[in-house]
This record gives structure tokens, C-alpha cells and sequence, in this order.
């Protein structure tokens, strides 16, 4: 019988890296209905008003059981841990949760997204040529039985001698050398991504900038800090753009965060293709205007080259690879994962990148620890796409008229 598929599954979690078992019980808990996040060593899970922290945890030194993190809810060991308040959960328990209690399809994506085959595959069970080869020892006594009676009789169909120099000599023919299997190149997926991952980041960055100028789009922005996986801070921001140089942008703000800058603004704004506002509660009208200079009114705009200096930003890393291959819709859609990177003061990063054939990435989700422990999130998705009108926000009076008023004192601002 091959390996039980059970167990299989417990090997191969237990082979994957750290980071990736806290992605993949991340996926689990958020197809169960949560919302994740990977924070520090923590997966955070919340439903409602319920907020659950995973730990995942390998056992101690030398036999010795480890003790879960004291701030986990959930501890998913690999091992034998100690005593804990924790609801414990085995690389068996997982198995059984994504196999019985999420739909087939559902827990089949998860299995061939980090595992690379399906929950159900069966592992390759012995030949029956293996299972019929006798033991070392039983072997090496019929070579030696073989050896000695051969020397007295001969071998079969030639004289009985005892003269071994003597008789024809047989050349011993010489192996033929098999010829190496050539590896095959790989091949390009995406504009700067190939099979084996992202290539050029530059080139994927500059090819989303182009896919987003020609459409309208809502796109979220988070950014969020935590310390020890307790979160300190988050900024959501919401970007609507109908047009490359008309779109409006509101940043929500909670608790307290420390790193400077982040990717997200650092005020509401709203651009009508004449004239780019910025919310100011100091100003006297509460905001300040500008005037969107002429010559850029050609360019992709403020927000597409923002996403492609995020893109490129996020998606240049030591390595990577693609995960996972889907077609939706006719077009085919690669999720990329990477990890490490050049970032100053930056550790335990890693990325993953949801990229359309043409060069459209998705999403993006990065998590990164700080060198003085603070650990960071940082992501973005893509919706409505098409389907975006943008309406002047309730904090602004636009100035009428599409030609900016002869001889005004507005700034130029290059949107």
C-alpha cells in the first residue's frame, strides 16, 4: 500500500518552511469563513468579534516539549508541546479540517497551491519489482554458494578447468553512457515573470502601470504594524479612479504606528483632470487646490505610477517562484510567491502576487519584520474594475469650469 494520505500530508507540512505553514494555515481559517493575517509568528484570524491568534510551533530540543506562545488561541504543533490553555491542534487535525470540512474544490486548491498536487492524490506505491527483491543477506549468500561451486565446475557450457588464466577471455563490454535529460527553459508567463518566477520586476511593473491607465478601478491600499503580534496600528486607504488624472483617495487611520513613510497618503485628495484638491482641515476652506499642469495630462496619472513603483518596490526579492497556475474568465492568472530582499533595516520578508498574463498584478500581500521587531503588512487588491465613477467627496467645493482661470496663483501640481 502507498503512504496514507493523512500522513503524506503531515510530511510534506512539516517540510515546507515556517513561513509557508503560517500561509497555508492562514488560507485554511480564511476559506473557513475568517479573515487573516500573518503577523510576526502569528496567524491572526477574525470573525464578527472574535479574534483568534494560531501559533505554529515545533517541538523542543532533544525530546523535550515546547511551550506555546502564551498569547495563542490556537497552537498547530508538529510535535509534542507542553501543557497549554491553547486548543491544540496536529498536522493530522489540519488534514482532516481541509478534506471534511471545506468543499472538495476548495480544499484541492489549497493542497496544489503549497503542496503541488491534490488532497485526494495518493503517493507512489512500491513496484512490484521492489517488493520481490530478497533481502542484502540473502543475496550476498547466493553470490558466495554461486562463486564456490563455479570455480570447481565451471561455468555452464564451457570445459570444467581449474586453470583460470587459461581459455578464452571474455572483454567485458562497456556501459553505454546515458545521455543527460536536458532541462527545459523557462518559459514566460507574464511581461518580466517566467515559470521559475519573477525575472524582471521593472518590466511587470511598467506593464501593470499600462494595463490600469486604460481602466477605471477601485483599488484598496493596507498598511499595518504589530509587535509581537499584537497590532499597533493600521491605515486602510481607498483610491477610486474613473480617469488616469480623475480619482479621489480617503485614508482611515487607527491606533498608533511608528514607520515613516508607508505606502499609503498622508491626505484625502480628489482630482477632476483640471484641478487636484487636498484635504487640509487647516486651510481656510479646509482644504488646498492645485492646478494639474497640461503636459502630464498624457501620462498614466498619479495612481498608476504609484502602483508601479509599489509593484516593482515589492516584487524585487532575493527569490521566487510560481505556485500556482489557474485560468479564469480565458485569461491565465499565476500566483507568485517571493521572498527576501535588499529593503534596509528588513527581515523574514516574504511576498505573494496574484499576476494576470498580461501584467495586471491582482494583489499583493507583503509581511517583513523590522530589525527593532516591528513587524509590518503591507498589501493591496483591485476591484470594480470598469465599473468605477467618481463623485466630488462632501469636504470640497471644485471650482467650475474645465480651463483653469487666466492668471491664477493656483500651484501647478504634476498629477
Amino acid at each position: 500500500m502507498g503512504q496514507p494520505r493523512r500522513s503524506r500530508f503531515a510530511d510534506l507540512f512539516r517540510a515546507a518552511s515556517p513561513s509557508e505553514r503560517r500561509r497555508f494555515v492562514a488560507d485554511l481559517w480564511d476559506a473557513r469563513g475568517w479573515d487573516t493575517t500573518v503577523a510576526d509568528d502569528f496567524v491572526v484570524a477574525r470573525r464578527d468579534d472574535e479574534t483568534t491568534r494560531i501559533a505554529v510551533v515545533r517541538g523542543g530540543r532533544f525530546g523535550v516539549a515546547r511551550l506555546p506562545p502564551r498569547k495563542a488561541d490556537v497552537v498547530v504543533a508538529l510535535d509534542e508541546v507542553a501543557p497549554t490553555d491553547a486548543r491544540v491542534f496536529s498536522p493530522g487535525d489540519l488534514y482532516d479540517i481541509a478534506r471534511y470540512g471545506l468543499p472538495e474544490e476548495r480544499s484541492n486548491e489549497l493542497f496544489q497551491t503549497y503542496f503541488g498536487s491534490r488532497l485526494d492524490e495518493p503517493a507512489d506505491e512500491p513496484s512490484r519489482l521492489r517488493q520481490a527483491i530478497p533481502s542484502i543477506p540473502a543475496v550476498l549468500g547466493l553470490v558466495v554458494v554461486l562463486v564456490v561451486l563455479f570455480s570447481f565446475v565451471g561455468l555452464p557450457g564451457l570445459p570444467p578447468t581449474l586453470d583460470t588464466q587459461s581459455g578464452p577471455q571474455q572483454t567485458p563490454s562497456t556501459p553505454a553512457t546515458p545521455e543527460p535529460t536536458p532541462t527545459p527553459e523557462p518559459r514566460v508567463v507574464a511581461p518580466g515573470v517566467t515559470s521559475a518566477g519573477v525575472q524582471n520586476a521593472s518590466l511587470l511593473a511598467a506593464a501593470h502601470r499600462d494595463v490600469v491607465t486604460n481602466h477605471s478601478y477601485e483599488w484598496t491600499l493596507g498598511y499595518r504594524e504589530s509587535i509581537a503580534g499584537d497590532e499597533t496600528g493600521r491605515e486602510v486607504e481607498v483610491v477610486r479612479v474613473e480617469r488616469p488624472h480623475v480619482y479621489v483617495t480617503e485614508t482611515q487611520h487607527a491606533g498608533r504606528l511608528r514607520a515613516y513613510p508607508r505606502p499609503t497618503s498622508t491626505e484625502d485628495s480628489y482630482a477632476d483632470g483640471t484641478y487636484r484638491y487636498g484635504r487640509r482641515p487647516a486651510e481656510s476652506d479646509g482644504f488646498a487646490t492645485r492646478v494639474i499642469d497640461p503636459d502630464t495630462l498624457n501620462s498614466p496619472g498619479r495612481q498608476a505610477m504609484r502602483a508601479e513603483r509599489y509593484v516593482e518596490w515589492y516584487l524585487s526579492t532575493e527569490s521566487s517562484r510560481v505556485a500556482n497556475t489557474t485560468t479564469e474568465n480565458g485569461t491565465r492568472v499565476y500566483r507568485v510567491v517571493g521572498r527576501g530582499t535588499d529593503f534596509p533595516r528588513s527581515r523574514q520578508y516574504d511576498v505573494v502576487a496574484v499576476v494576470e498574463e498580461g501584467g495586471f498584478v491582482r494583489s499583493l500581500a507583503v509581511t517583513y519584520e523590522t530589525r527593532d521587531g516591528l513587524g509590518v503588512t503591507v498589501w493591496f487588491e483591485y476591484d470594480d474594475i470598469d465599473e468605477t465613477a467618481v463623485e466630488p467627496p462632501p469636504w470640497v467645493t471644485p471650482i467650475n469650469g474645465s480651463t483653469p482661470v487666466s492668471g491664477s496663483a493656483l500651484p501647478v501640481d504634476v498629477d
